[in-house]
């Protein structure tokens, strides 16, 4: 259970540092949209779909691996509290409440998709994994 929880705390602290680089890095956008978040997240949801579907029956990436991952490093990078006062910051001036509406559809509808994308390449890559090993 200790190295469980090591392995999330370390992942976690990674992906925070990249969520940092992230805001230090990436620009916003005028009219007050957090593109740092808005790419960290949808990184986080694509990659998450990936370790996931590569977790499956444990045949690519291991239970102690996926927490270090998926719930560590991915849960670092990306941030729900961030998406959400990043909107709350947008609906309070009306002239952003466009931009809010967008951000808001955007990142729950790009997530979704690139989640599933991940899963789907993951899936790829293990149903081609088996077929190899159906060859050796």
């Amino acid at each position: 259970m200790m190295n469980q929880a090591l392995l999330v705390i370390l992942g976690g602290g990674c992906g925070a540092v990249l969520r940092e680089h992230f805001m230090l890095g990436v620009a916003g956008l005028p009219g007050g949209f957090p593109m740092p978040i808005f790419i960290a997240n949808l990184i986080a949801c694509f990659f998450i779909g990936l370790i996931s579907a590569l977790t499956i029956a444990g045949t690519m990436i291991g239970p102690g691996t996926k927490l270090f991952l998926a719930t560590g490093m991915m849960g670092g990078l990306s941030t729900f509290s961030s998406f959400i006062w990043g909107t709350h910051q947008m609906l309070a001036r009306p002239a952003e409440w466009s931009a809010a509406v967008l951000y808001l559809v955007g990142s729950m509808m790009f997530g979704f998709m690139l989640a599933r994308l991940g899963l789907k390449i993951g899936e790829g890559l293990l149903a081609s994994r088996l077929v190899t090993a159906r060859r050796s």
